[in-house]
């Protein structure tokens, strides 16, 4: 049975307007698998490169789950970028229906 996250409706919204990302378990165990033989400092050094900056301690604690409740989104794209998948991929929605949001134009 699938989880109620990948159950779930998904709004498409630009990165620059979410404050963070809900991070889990389950996202701690992908980051890890996508990061394989890579040492968490070298990741550290990739994301730099990328203008995000973040501790290899840090990144040991969001793949083991402690204490770690949310992520920002420019450190999730990174992650993306250094891993070279999707955001589905690394949030574990790929059986997410994506809805586009329907809003009028903002002026």
């Amino acid at each position: 049975m699938a989880s109620q996250e990948e159950q779930s409706e998904v709004v498409m919204l630009p990165l620059s307007e979410v404050g963070s990302i809900r991070w889990t378990d389950a996202r701690g165990h992908k980051m890890r698998a996508l990061r394989g033989d890579m040492p968490l400092l070298t990741l550290s050094k990739k994301l730099a490169e990328l203008e995000v900056e973040i501790s290899r301690q840090y990144l040991n604690r969001m793949e083991t789950n402690t204490e770690v409740k949310n992520a920002s989104p420019e450190l999730v794209s990174g992650l993306c970028q250094v891993f070279g998948c999707t955001l589905a991929e690394l949030l574990c929605l790929k059986s997410t229906k994506i809805v586009q949001l329907g809003v009028d134009k903002c002026n």
